[in-house]
């Protein structure tokens, strides 16, 4: 088993990548860069997102029923309509950023909360970074 240590770093880098990789999306779409440009980051989105997803939804099952987990899945589904549909790509992209904004700053009652459960569920398999 990986130590709590390692899998908070591994986020931590992750999620590194992953910011770097929302802001080269968002400079290609926003500034209406073509795909060829923007895309090699829209990959790493891809790839380090789905990399957190992993760790969080082994290291914890009751992540992927709770808000914060959904949330994620929602916002792979709406990356991959921007690969998919550039033509929504300032919206999606946007409505990306306001879901991971308010999600990851809501109250924790909220983030925490199960919608298969109706409650708040709290584990202390969560891995912190």
């Amino acid at each position: 088993m990986i130590s709590q240590e390692i899998r908070r770093w591994s986020k931590i880098s992750l999620r590194t990548l992953h910011i770097i990789a929302v802001a080269g999306v968002g400079g290609g779409v926003l500034f209406g860069v073509g795909l060829e440009r923007w895309g090699p980051y829209w990959w790493l989105a891809v790839i380090s997102g789905a990399l957190l997803v992993l760790i969080d939804a082994l290291s914890n099952p009751v992540w992927s029923i709770q808000v914060r987990g959904l949330a994620v899945y929602i916002k792979l589904v709406l990356l991959a309509l921007l690969w998919k549909f550039p033509a929504w790509d300032s919206a999606l992209l946007i409505a990306i950023i306001v879901l991971s904004a308010v999600v990851s700053h809501a109250p924790s009652k909220l983030r925490y909360y199960s919608v298969y459960h109706g409650k708040v569920i709290r584990s202390n398999l969560d891995t912190k970074g």
